[in-house]
């Protein structure tokens, strides 16, 4: 034993002794002070409390677990411990695998229902958000504790290590798998309050208290994932998460890191459910804590500052002066929920000046206040121009960058999968089939009912949300390379973003002149273009490199966790910038004053123009979008069937170089056809466009040449098929009217098509034993009924009216309407 490294004998068993220990004294101390503070100060005792002493019941198992192992070889390697010691620290390791999850959730819930508390009777969405999440955290925790309680069966294998026999789960595979609704519901707890908070108004040193609070919030989140690094590095590689509970190799040794992050994270979270309750008793302990005095002023001058700073709207709710810190009572048996919201829901809050110190401040007419700033509130995004418009498309033009970037990482995620797993031809499909239809079911479901009802912005969160959530369900789908997961985690992930896009394309098309919403929508459609081909560059250059060598998605998670956390930074960005909106009311006066009437027939009088106009626009969109994920899906097949012979000659790039320049041309057409839109009519662009790309599909089909030269007419197809969407999508919008939001949905759903038609060429190749090049016939059909829009658009003059850009004219010769009369009057 002399030649052992007594730090690497013990190094790792003492760190995780001294730091759990530490923690949970630390967390001790706050759940005394809590009880003192809201049991012995306030005499007043609520469910959260009962909550939190439990939690700490629980957590003090879960220490003395880790604490008792490391004692028995918990944080050793194998060669290390002793076989009598193999029974007590498989106990120990169980022990901590069953109190875990509920630690974590009795914990969660507390919080959860101080929430409640905080927002009764004033905050609807806070209450139904953390209802929602308290479902969310329960259920899951009962599910894992059960799951892990059972992991064996039977249940002795455990924790027994005499008992060989019996089945087991992998509790480190249990463990990654639950690690996306530990962080969901992390992002969840530490976001849900941030409106409220940041809607009062406190003094300094209050708000310092609370930035504290929630930093130590964030520094929860963190550790649960620096909890997850370890246990994949407990792991080891795909196989080891496939062993029961201790038997992989220098188990105790790896999983000692993670043992002490996952107690970590209980008690920082116990300490940050106490340190809201604790104001009564720092109020007593130390009252200059929560105030801004200086060294000579008196609570009176105090008091005063704080009226003459107040705003003038806010004065006229407080009935009399009183001193900043009241003298608090030995006992409030009688205190009711607004008293005791007053006084300790939020640390920091003056008592003295009651509801007024937490209300929000309410907006003027020409501005809008969020956290501690005022801006001034935007009008209705129709009436935009310059600058002003510039300025609100870019930012939204961030949402079209991400769901870019999101769509090139998933088709390179998809390759991998189907390289790593195997996958059959169908099942590659079937990926792609998930996501996009999605889009149908998001755009038709959430996102027109939430674009409609509630607004532009309410859908930008919402799609932010729902694909944060589906990016991290990739993770247990990488970790368990579960094909029904990917399914999922896909289907997810599109209805997203199918949300997103249902207000994104709409905001920008509306959001300024409308003679120039091709020209705005195009541009914003090509930097989702460039971030598709960023994300494919990125994962094949670096995301993937080190599948080649370990074929495990298992790295890929963190990627996909970086995701996630930038959609919920993205979405607390929208939540407090100011956007326009626009109403059926000024999309109604706007289509008339552009000369498009909800009344205009068109061939018959029985078929409106506007819904003729709009059916054609989603059948079109349909169409392209069918044709596009079609030859996308067949494109790198097609290029590696080609193999070089004397006469086609050899690849001068890499089927998956070639795709990438193909992704890079189709952000060139749309961002040469922007300016374009300026000088020629977009219906007589799109007339070309779709004419280009039904040459070229030809032509891929039915040339005879190199592989090289195949791959060229492939790319200029790519060029024209470019700016068929975004085109489609603004000529479709225009003049629609009150229908505007509901035909958004429409065209947006319409991108169901991208996930039918690949498996109608692969019928054609199979079932009729044609070759690949052979079922490009699909797209060129495609193409041949996707001209039936633009040619609907060039020759019906009432359609050539209807889309045709111009500006808005109030004040001609036009019919007088109701409408037109009451907007003038009014405007």
């Amino acid at each position: 034993m002399s030649s052992i490294n007594i730090s690497e004998l013990y190094g790792r068993g003492r760190a995780a002794f001294i730091v759990t220990t530490t923690t949970f004294i630390l967390a001790t101390l706050f759940v005394v002070a809590r009880v003192i503070s809201r049991f012995g100060i306030l005499a007043h005792r609520t469910a959260d409390d009962w909550l939190v002493i439990l939690a700490w019941f629980i957590a003090f198992g879960l220490s003395f677990a880790i604490d008792y192992g490391t004692a028995k070889g918990l944080g050793r390697r194998d060669a290390d411990i002793a076989s009598e010691w193999l029974g007590p620290l498989r106990s120990s390791e169980y022990a901590f695998t069953i109190l875990y999850n509920p630690a974590l959730m009795v914990t969660k819930t507390s919080i959860l229902v101080f929430y409640l508390r905080m927002s009764k009777n004033t905050q609807s969405l806070l209450r139904i958000a953390s209802y929602i999440t308290l479902g969310i955290v329960n259920i899951a925790g009962v599910v894992l504790t059960f799951l892990n309680t059972f992991q064996c069966s039977p249940v002795r294998a455990a924790y027994d290590p005499a008992f060989s026999q019996g089945r087991c789960l992998s509790i480190v595979t249990l463990y990654l798998c639950s690690a996306p609704v530990n962080i969901i519901t992390d992002l969840a707890i530490l976001v849900l309050p941030i409106p409220v908070l940041t809607g009062m108004r406190l003094p300094q040193r209050q708000k310092t208290i609370l930035v504290l609070t929630f930093a130590l919030g964030i520094f929860v989140s963190i550790v649960d994932v620096v909890r997850i690094y370890y246990l994949q590095q407990a792991s080891n590689d795909q196989v080891a998460t496939h062993e029961k509970l201790g038997t992989a190799s220098d188990f105790p040794y790896n999983a000692s890191s993670a043992f002490m992050w996952s107690a970590v994270e209980v008690n920082v979270g116990i300490i940050c459910a106490c340190i809201p309750t604790l104001k009564p008793l720092v109020t007593r302990i130390l009252p200059s804590m929560l105030r801004d005095l200086s060294e000579t002023g008196t609570d009176k001058d105090y008091y005063s500052s704080q009226l003459d700073n107040a705003p003038t709207h806010r004065l006229s709710s407080i009935a009399e002066p009183g001193p900043a810190i009241l003298p608090l009572p030995h006992s409030q048996p009688g205190a009711g929920p607004e008293d005791e919201v007053n006084m300790m829901s939020i640390p920091g809050m003056e008592p003295g000046l009651g509801s007024s110190a937490t209300q929000n401040t309410h907006p003027t007419e020409n501005s809008v206040y969020f956290g501690f700033v005022n801006m001034k509130k935007p009008k209705s995004m129709l009436k935009t121009r310059g600058m002003e418009s510039f300025k609100y498309c870019t930012v939204v033009t961030i949402l079209f960058f991400l769901w870019g970037f999101s769509y090139g990482l998933l088709n390179s995620l998809n390759n991998e999968i189907s390289k790593i797993a195997n996958h059959r031809t169908s099942q590659d499909l079937g990926l792609t089939t998930a996501y996009f239809g999605a889009y149908f079911f998001g755009a038709m479901t959430v996102g027109q009912w939430t674009l409609r009802h509630v607004g532009f912005k309410a859908t930008f969160i919402t799609g932010l949300c729902v694909y944060g959530i589906g990016t991290l369900m990739f993770w247990p789908s990488a970790v368990l390379s579960s094909f029904p997961g990917f399914i999922i985690s896909n289907f997810v992930v599109g209805f997203g973003l199918s949300i997103l896009e249902t207000a994104a394309n709409p905001f920008i098309a509306l959001c300024g002149p409308s003679q120039f919403a091709e020209y705005r929508l195009l541009l914003s459609q090509g930097v989702q273009a460039v971030g598709s081909v960023l994300s494919q560059l990125l994962a094949e250059r670096v995301l993937f490199t080190t599948i080649k060598d370990k074929p495990s998605l298992i790295d890929v998670q963190w990627t996909y966790l970086a995701v996630a956390l930038f959609s919920v930074i993205l979405a607390l960005f929208f939540y407090y910038m100011p956007l326009p909106e626009a109403s059926d009311f000024d999309l109604l006066v706007q289509s008339e004053n552009l000369g498009v009437y909800d009344s205009t027939t068109v061939f018959s009088s029985k078929f409106r123009l506007i819904y003729v106009s709009l059916g054609l626009a989603v059948f079109a969109e349909f169409i392209y979008v069918a044709a596009q994920e079609s030859m996308s899906v067949w494109f790198d097949v097609t290029l590696s069937s080609l193999s070089p012979t004397p006469t086609s000659g050899s690849l001068s790039l890499s089927p998956n170089n070639f795709a990438i320049l193909g992704l890079t041309t189709f952000a060139i057409g749309r961002f040469l056809f922007a300016p374009l839109c300026l000088f020629i009519p977009p219906r007589i662009l799109l007339m070309i466009i779709f004419l280009g790309c039904l040459i070229f599909s030809i032509l891929a089909m039915s040339l005879k040449t190199s592989a090289n030269g195949i791959s060229g007419v492939s790319i200029v197809f790519f060029f024209f098929e470019g700016p068929v969407f975004p085109m489609v999508y603004a000529i479709g919008l225009r003049g629609l009217g009150t229908r505007t939001k509901i035909g958004s949905g429409l065209l947006t759903a319409a991108g169901g098509g991208g996930g039918i038609f690949q498996f109608v060429m692969f019928a054609v190749q199979r079932l009729d034993h044609k070759s690949l090049r052979y079922s490009y016939c699909v797209i060129v059909a495609l193409f041949s009924f996707g001209l039936i829009y633009p040619v609907y658009l060039n020759v019906v003059p009432k359609a050539r009216r209807q889309v045709d850009p111009v500006k808005e004219c109030v004040g001609d010769e036009r019919p007088e309407t109701p409408i037109r009369r009451f907007s003038r009057r009014f405007s």
